[in-house]
């Protein structure tokens, strides 16, 4: 899935579950006047709304969220998200490695590299997804055989 494609799906998703972002109208005074001279003033009184998110807004909640992993993989931090998993930096030894091309030994400095551990929630997800394929080959006990006419 690409970027565009998940705030898609967020927004489909806010909108589905009818979540909505909070939205307060200010105050209005509206002046009225006749061709007598006559006038009254009518006050609106602030309104507090709901709308439902866009995609524009999904963008730049996703975006922010983006930046600040960024932000703090940049400054060594750790970045755990319950259930989801876990981001962080590890350090990569000095090590040496053989050159493809001449097959010489080079070196190669030690450098932190990002990694992911996975949390719960994400693992269950993959093993569901591996029973329904499980389930797939066992509803189709016959699978269709290319013909070995040609």
């Amino acid at each position: 899935m690409v970027r565009k494609e998940l705030i898609s799906r967020v927004a489909a998703l806010l909108r589905e579950k009818d979540i909505r972002k909070p939205v307060s109208v200010p105050k209005q005074v509206f002046h009225i006047s006749d061709e007598n001279g006559n006038h009254k003033d009518f006050i609106a009184p602030e309104t507090d709304k709901s709308v439902l998110y866009n995609v524009n807004d999904v963008e730049a909640i996703v975006d922010a969220c983006i930046y600040v992993i960024k932000d703090a993989l940049k400054r060594g931090e750790e970045i755990a998200i319950y259930g989801f998993g876990k981001l962080f930096l590890r350090y990569a030894k000095e090590h040496t490695v053989r050159n493809v091309l001449d097959g010489e030994p080079a070196k190669v400095e030690g450098h932190y590299i990002p990694k992911f551990t996975v949390g719960n929630e994400l693992r269950r997800c993959a093993q569901i997804y591996e029973q329904s394929l499980k389930d797939k080959e066992l509803s189709n006990p016959f699978p269709i055989l290319p013909d070995m006419d040609d």
